[in-house]
């Protein structure tokens, strides 16, 4: 992440801090995962075989925690998880890594709705 973003992010947090909790994981959940999830399906790599693909499905699913979420492939496709970690069927070919470049992709925009979303906080509880 580019700690610029960050920066801004703790100092909005900091201005609110029993309020920005609740709202970083109201934000995370409408707006931080699906977008999450739209940078890294289009980049999960398809199979020659001929079959339903990951790519072409809604192959994923996140998990909410607090302050975080996780992203995991569903059950009918957790053999993703291997070409993306360089393990099992795809043990001596180089990772994909396409969750953590979905994910790196996605970032920015997720650190910039959590600043927005904890400043428009701010404004509502300060009265700014």
């Amino acid at each position: 992440m580019d700690f610029p973003d960050v920066d801004r992010l703790v100092e909005s947090i900091s201005k609110i801090p029993n309020r920005s909790e609740t709202v970083i994981n109201k934000t995370l959940r409408a707006k931080g995962a699906p977008k999450a999830m739209d940078s890294i399906q289009p980049i999960i790599p398809l199979s020659r075989k001929k079959k339903k693909h990951a790519r072409d499905s809604k192959a994923l699913v996140v998990k909410h925690g607090n302050l975080e979420f996780t992203i995991r492939p569903k059950r009918a496709f957790e053999y993703i998880k291997y070409p993306d970690l360089g393990i099992g069927t795809s043990k001596k070919k180089q990772p994909k890594e396409f969750m953590k470049k979905g994910l790196d992709k996605a970032a920015s925009r997720i650190v910039d709705d959590l600043a927005d979303a904890v400043i428009k906080e701010i404004d509502n509880t300060l009265g700014e």
